[in-house]
């Protein structure tokens, strides 16, 4: 074989492989400064975009949303009066608060806004106390919420989330601990509120005000979204900057999640930008209704299946239902997959339950592994995360650079052999010659 057919084949080989790492799904447009992230949907449980999601990290007061899942799922009617303590306004020197006095008479809704607008440290004491009886029995009431969430890399110290020793959070669990706090209304209505003016008490005459710290909730932010309803920011030195946002548009409800970055303020909010536009711009909703679950559920083989309930998913802009399948084999969270295919390649976008398509209860997880039978995920609440996009167009360009060292260097062996050829020609040119003249003489 001649170095240029060799050429030409490695460059057709090395273009194939290029092509088959692009994935079927787009990919963000502009960098993730964060050093964890995480995109997720919540109405169908994709994760769109992960980035060293599952690693443990300080959470600064985003550590407030867990404090609010904790005190809506316990106190109902917020009107209720408390009064601060000693204990509540010891934290450390410069840090958020609303200058809450001892023996001040407080509403547990004016605590709330403090907490999750303000990220006030003194009033998520006051919560803490209230419904845990004390800071410490409240961190417990923190995490056992959190092993019910199905959460395995965060652990509380604190209600109101400064350093501490064990006190971490992982990106995953952030979107799980939002998801559960969505159930209740009142979070948007909180976190998603612009202003709120807490009334003078029995120790403050004046009222406070306070204004809301998300970007993406002010008209006139640059990072301002429409589509934005509730978000919660955080900084220590040693967390640096961690934000949760939530976004909703056409029946789908986003959360982005950015943990740990440092150097400047607002890549916490370029990282929001970033993800959002990847969920709101490049994606669209598609709704599969009972009817089409049906068929799909029988194309793949799965007895029966009786779905009575649509299932909607986020899926590129021009792709529609007769792109997606179901999978053969439940998994152990009762589930299959999704998968849409294009182009001869196929890609799994997330799970639709086994209840979705009703059938009956499997066995858990637990009585898998019970029964002998493999389980494959570290947690059972665990839903289908996809690879980052970034990872999987990294091959593109380490492609096209080895492509381009292989020219290289096959080029300059095609020259070195011509010029051996010539000097070989020359040489025998110049031997002819010399015996012409040797028998001219």
């Amino acid at each position: 074989m001649s170095i240029r057919r060799l050429a030409l084949l490695i460059m057709t080989v090395l273009l194939l492989v290029s092509g088959s790492a692009m994935a079927l799904t787009p990919t963000l447009q502009e960098e993730i400064y964060a050093p964890e992230a995480l995109l997720y949907c919540v109405e169908s449980g994709q994760t769109l975009y992960e980035k060293d999601a599952d690693k443990p990290v300080k959470p600064a007061s985003v550590t407030k949303l867990m404090t609010a899942l904790v005190v809506f799922e316990h106190e109902s009617d917020l009107s209720k009066k408390t009064t601060v303590s000693e204990s509540a306004v010891n934290i450390e020197r410069d840090s958020t608060n609303i200058a809450l006095i001892p023996g001040e008479e407080v509403t547990l809704e004016n605590m709330m806004y403090a907490t999750l607008m303000q990220s006030a440290n003194d009033a998520a004491n006051v919560l803490a106390e209230y419904v845990g009886g004390s800071q410490e029995g409240f961190a417990q009431m923190m995490n056992d919420k959190a092993a019910e969430l199905g959460c395995t890399g965060s652990h509380f110290v604190n209600a109101h989330g400064l350093d501490a020793d064990g006190h971490v959070v992982t990106a995953r669990d952030l979107a799980r601990i939002t998801t559960a706090l969505l159930d209740d209304p009142r979070f948007v209505e909180i976190a998603g509120a612009l202003m709120y003016t807490m009334p003078a008490t029995n120790k403050q005459p004046e009222a406070r005000t306070f204004y809301t710290k998300q970007r993406m909730l002010r008209a006139d932010s640059k990072f301002y979204n429409e589509f934005a309803i509730a978000g919660k920011n955080g900084y220590t030195t040693a967390a640096g900057h961690t934000q949760c946002m939530v976004a909703r548009r056409d029946g789908l409800t986003y959360i982005a999640v950015s943990l740990g970055s440092t150097g400047n303020m607002y890549y916490p909010w370029r990282d929001m930008r970033t993800l959002f536009a990847y969920a709101l711009n490049d994606l669209h909703p598609v709704t599969l209704e009972a009817d089409q679950l049906k068929k799909m559920a029988d194309d793949a083989g799965i007895a029966d299946a009786n779905p009575k309930e649509a299932f909607t998913l986020a899926v590129p802009q021009n792709v529609d239902a007769e792109a997606l399948s179901l999978s053969d084999a439940l998994d152990v969270d009762n589930a299959y997959a999704v998968n849409l295919t294009m182009d001869g390649k196929t890609e799994v976008l997330c799970t639709v339950p086994g209840s979705v398509l009703g059938m009956a209860a499997q066995p858990t997880a637990a009585q898998a592994s019970t029964n002998g039978q493999a389980v494959t995920k570290d947690s059972a609440s665990s839903p289908a995360f996809s690879a980052p996009g970034w990872l999987k167009w990294l091959l593109i360009p380490l492609g096209l650079i080895v492509l381009f060292v292989l020219w290289f260097v096959l080029t300059c062996m095609y020259r070195a052999r011509k010029v051996r050829r010539q000097r070989a020609r020359i040489a025998q040119m110049r031997r002819q010659s010399h015996r012409r003249d040797e028998e001219s003489r």
